[in-house]
């Protein structure tokens, strides 16, 4: 029924999945990966990839598993946690998205997309360092103040955008000719 429009969808969700990739804390990363490795099995069962049509309901489970087990953890091991799960849920989203589009132009390319999730899983996973390194600095405070429960000052590093120059009005003598 939705045949002639299955390349449309899919290029529509993939385009907007590109667009939430940035900078974001461990655990809002590793929600977001969890979000786009769903939509991306999905997409990717739609399109015709050779997927178990049963894998986006039990990774849900799994998911579900992961963050519940992550939250038990003690607050200075939660950013390790959430970076590891992100970064495979993210690589996940990015192979099955480039399974996506290779089955839809031919599948000439399909051995490609496991290298493709494993790069962006690395690249999510390096993205995580400096909260994760945060979170062994606040370990190593507690354990040189001997109070488990004093609090760290984590500080959220965000990208900043650097504001475009403002215009500067040319004078009319400053126009020279050569």
């Amino acid at each position: 029924m939705f045949a002639e429009y299955r390349k449309v969808i899919v290029a529509a969700v993939l385009s907007a999945a590109l667009g939430a990739a940035q900078a974001q804390e461990a655990k809002a990363q590793a929600r977001a990966g969890a979000v786009a490795d769903g939509v991306s099995s999905v997409v990717g069962i739609a399109a015709g990839a050779p997927l178990n049509p049963m894998l986006p309901v039990l990774g849900a489970a799994f998911k579900a598993a992961t963050f519940q087990h992550a939250e038990s953890l003690p607050e200075t091991e939660r950013p390790r946690a959430y970076a590891l799960a992100a970064a495979g849920w993210h690589g996940s989203a990015a192979g099955n998205a480039c399974a996506a589009v290779s089955v839809l132009s031919g599948g000439a390319f399909l051995p490609a997309c496991i290298v493709v999730g494993v790069g962006w899983g690395w690249k999510t996973w390096n993205a995580s360092d400096r909260e994760r390194r945060d979170a062994g600095g606040c370990a190593a405070l507690r354990a040189s103040a001997r109070n488990p429960k004093l609090r760290c000052p984590f500080m959220r590093h965000r990208i900043q955008r650097a504001a475009a120059p403002a215009p500067r009005p040319v004078a009319a003598q400053e126009l020279v000719a050569p």
